[in-house]
């Protein structure tokens, strides 16, 4: 055999004659094939092995119940429409097509369906008759003609006998949101739908009404829409500017309007303070009360000094919110609210009509308001007659305020146990002024967070105060404190990572679980003040994390873990006058 005569040569230094060199040759190629048809078996083997594998992932053998509730939970924490997750799901395989549309809550909502056109109606009752008994929403905003809404057009995309047909007699809404360019058209939907002999409109609960234009012949007094509507207990309306509307209006606005038989009511508009609290006095079961002024800028007075105040027994959340500044808070001294558990007062931003700096921007030379006016209208909740001696959470976001105004509104809430400072810029030592007013701030407070914080609360001062809080009342009446979140700006610069600060972990030790986290500090790419830009160079110089771009670049996620400590420092100073170049 040629393996026998060849057996000799390794040992061998004699000349190689030509049939063995051929031999060798044959037996290498012979070889080498061996060597590629068992890589091509063991390539086999291991595909084999992966899908096997692949079989016994946890997805593949996980309940259908369990997967649609993973689907359920995944599509509600996304901010893309749940309808085009849906869809995208079914669109993976089979499988998972079929656990879809075996989990009906993934069915229950379609959201922001814009019609320009005539409604495939037939669409939208297979997909909700999917949800089941689930309770189903749905949202249409109709992009209506300047002409549309004129009695002899028959071609309003909204006030169509098919969408009429669907609301009265398909699949049952719970909540139902309508947006038209015109009150015309939405008057010209509702008389399509005969009231008593509509079954599905007659069963919706919630409401939500928007209209671009107040048409000219809708009646400003009465409008038709409001007496059309079902039975709802949540009603949500989205009205135009009154500046927008044609004729006097010294009639008065939507007489008959009545909130009765509502427990929630938002109104997003910048009509008369008066008339809003004139439309309140029906509100006795209301329980969730939200205005949204929009950033609207008007130009009335605070007129509302000495106005009689509206009782509304039940009402446990009021929501302030797109506040241009702190004249719409003038109603909260007309208001009794004895069962309020929820405030919440968001200023939107811009605030009062610029670009505010945020809480973390704040030069040292601001000077912050006291907010006077403000002050005085949160504190009126808590005095005269029917106090609010039950509110629980307080909520203030985007405004800047002097500590003393600030402390001035949290002394007088003691019943508080949650707060929320998002964005509030202050003066630095808020907490640490506290200790000088003589009465112990927010004694029933479990839960507090600080968001977008800066100068005016950095983890130190609050970690601080209630470190040596917890610890002068541990033997008389124990802090309540369960609870700590804090934001803020990476650019704000620590020993440590201020999560692991010591006062993060003394707290930890007396009971609190705390939280605090970076935010991201960029504005369009590039670090937003001069200040930021010494601060990050110092920050980078130090061999720190890096945690924002160079403009035009890619944001950094993992700092310089592979240089050598001395090039660290060298990309560093160059980073940082990259950035000085930027500005200059």
């Amino acid at each position: 055999m040629t393996r026998d005569r060849l057996a000799h040569l390794p040992t061998s230094n004699g000349i190689l004659k030509v049939t063995e060199i051929a031999s060798i040759r044959n037996e290498i190629m012979t070889r080498r094939a061996a060597i590629d048809r068992l890589r091509r078996e063991l390539q086999t083997l291991e595909a084999e092995c992966k899908a096997y594998e692949y079989l016994l992932a946890p997805i593949s053998y996980l309940p259908v119940e369990v997967l649609g509730d993973i689907f359920t939970f995944a599509v509600q924490t996304s901010k893309i429409a749940i309808e085009s997750q849906v869809t995208t799901l079914c669109l993976v395989c089979k499988a998972w097509r079929e656990v879809a549309l075996a989990t009906p809550s993934l069915w229950a909502q379609l959201s922001k369906i814009e019609v320009n056109g005539p409604l495939d109606v037939e669409m939208l009752r297979a997909w909700l008759l999917r949800a089941g008994g689930h309770p189903k929403r749905l949202e249409i905003d109709t992009l209506c003609t300047p002409n549309c809404g004129e009695a002899a057009n028959k071609d309003c995309p909204l006030a169509s006998a098919a969408i009429a047909d669907f609301l009265a007699h398909g699949p049952a809404l719970d909540e139902l949101a309508l947006w038209s360019s015109s009150t015309k058209c939405m008057e010209n939907l509702v008389d399509l739908i005969n009231p008593g002999q509509s079954p599905s409109w007659d069963r919706i609960r919630s409401i939500n009404v928007g209209v671009g234009d107040w048409h000219r012949g809708s009646n400003i007094t009465v409008w038709k829409v409001l007496e059309r509507l079902p039975p709802v207990t949540s009603l949500s309306l989205d009205f135009s500017s009154v500046a927008d509307i044609l004729g006097n209006h010294d009639a008065g606005l939507l007489k008959n309007l009545s909130l009765a038989n509502l427990t929630s009511f938002k109104l997003v508009c910048d009509w008369p303070s008066p008339w809003v609290l004139g439309i309140l006095g029906s509100g006795e079961n209301l329980e969730a009360l939200i205005f949204d002024y929009d950033m609207s800028i008007r130009d009335e007075d605070r007129s509302l000094k000495g106005y009689r105040r509206v009782l509304l027994p039940r009402l446990r959340t009021l929501q302030l919110l797109n506040l241009v500044d702190n004249f719409e808070t003038q109603i909260l001294p007309c208001l009794s609210l004895p069962a309020l558990e929820v405030l919440d007062i968001h200023f939107a931003d811009p605030w009062e009509g610029g670009t505010p700096p945020q809480a973390y921007e704040l030069p040292d030379d601001y000077d912050l308001p006291d907010m006077r006016e403000l002050q005085n209208d949160i504190i009126s909740l808590v005095q005269g007659p029917n106090p609010a001696s039950r509110l629980q959470h307080l909520q203030i976001h985007n405004l800047p305020i002097s500590s003393l105004g600030l402390l001035r509104i949290l002394l007088s809430l003691p019943s508080v146990t949650r707060l929320t400072l998002d964005n509030v810029g202050s003066d630095p030592g808020v907490f640490r002024k506290s200790r000088g007013s003589g009465e112990q701030l927010l004694p029933q407070l479990k839960c507090l967070e600080v968001l977008n914080a800066g100068k005016s609360f950095t983890p130190h001062d609050v970690c601080s105060y209630f470190v040596a809080r917890k610890l002068s009342t541990a033997a008389t009446s124990p802090d309540c404190l369960e609870k700590l979140v804090m934001t803020t700006p990476t650019a704000k610069l620590f020993k440590c990572h201020p999560n692991n600060g010591y006062g993060a972990m003394k707290l930890r030790e007396l009971g609190v679980d705390v939280s605090i986290a970076y935010v991201q500090y960029i504005s369009h790419g590039v670090l937003r003040t001069q200040f930021d830009v010494d601060l990050y160079e110092e920050y980078l110089t130090d061999s720190m994390a890096v945690g924002f771009p160079v403009a035009g670049s890619e944001p950094c996620q993992a700092g310089l873990p592979d240089l050598p400590s001395h090039q660290q420092e060298q990309t560093s100073l160059r980073f940082g006058k990259e950035l000085r170049a930027h500005w200059d």
